[in-house]
């Protein structure tokens, strides 16, 4: 059996955010770190941050507008590596900050310390193993100091969508241009059936996280490894840890998930 925390198992998540990467321009910044600064806890100015699974360096790269002293990117992909740097000295070259290829797995705190926010959106999911994922990013929190985290809710279709998932990476390339429309063509009918308009939804996506529609589809449709977990499951985990939950964003997933489960936001103190 493959071991699914080994890159080679991983989809290419590095070459879709260097894609992203590509449009980051001061709306979707703007948009990237006002809901940033929703979610962290308010002593943002002066902490020390760690990005785990830092992609296109957009979260980031928002902690520093935010007024983080010290920002330390890492992402296990190459190419995530190479162009959160890029975004970095971009638009933030006169600000402290340090980006290191390297797994959840292999962060020590003797090595890169502890940090006032760790923050991992979307991210421990997809390592191949979560909860242990999660435990090595909340041993890196400072005491006192605050984990940031999303997750992919539970659903009764989490089966389904591994396997989709898995096929999508791992098989015919050829595959992925036909997956991708049966999905977009889904997606707008729930739509249509919700009374949204599609184009109106599509063209302000970036108010999400400052990220786009098109990019987020192919990350959630090639999102391999896939674990998922309740919001109960979470809460247990991390307060036998320590932790206290200070803010949580609950979404549940519309039709058991059959389009895809969104991720539930949490913010825990240690």
């Amino acid at each position: 059996m493959a071991d699914k925390t080994s890159i080679e198992s991983h989809y290419e998540f590095g070459r879709n955010w260097d894609s992203f990467s590509q449009n980051i321009d001061a709306e979707k910044i703007a948009n990237a770190t006002r809901d940033l600064a929703a979610l962290l806890p308010t002593e943002t100015a002066g902490a020390t941050f760690l990005d785990i699974g830092s992609g296109s360096g957009l979260s980031s790269l928002a902690a520093l507008r935010l007024g983080c002293a010290r920002v330390h990117a890492v992402d296990y992909d190459p190419v995530s590596v190479a162009t959160t740097r890029a975004t970095l000295m971009r638009h933030a070259e006169d600000k402290a900050w340090s980006c290191e290829e390297t797994s959840v797995f292999d962060l020590r705190p003797e090595a890169v310390g502890r940090f006032g926010i760790v923050y991992s959106w979307g991210v421990l999911h997809h390592t191949g193993g979560m909860w242990k994922a999660i435990a090595q990013a909340a041993d890196l929190v400072d005491a006192g100091g605050h984990f940031v985290l999303a997750l992919y809710d539970r659903t009764p279709l989490c089966g389904f969508w591994r396997v989709e998932k898995r096929l999508y990476t791992h098989g015919p390339r050829w595959l992925r241009r036909p997956l991708e429309w049966l999905y977009k063509s889904l997606y707008i009918a729930g739509l249509l059936l919700t009374g949204r308009n599609p184009a109106r939804y599509i063209s302000g996506y970036s108010r999400n996280r400052g990220m786009d529609w098109a990019h987020d589809v192919k990350d959630w449709l090639g999102g391999y490894p896939y674990e998922s977990a309740t919001p109960h499951e979470l809460k247990l985990f991390l307060v036998a840890r320590g932790f206290v939950l200070v803010r949580e964003v609950i979404k549940p997933a519309p039709i058991a998930g059959l389009l895809g489960s969104p991720c539930n936001e949490f913010v825990f103190r240690k």
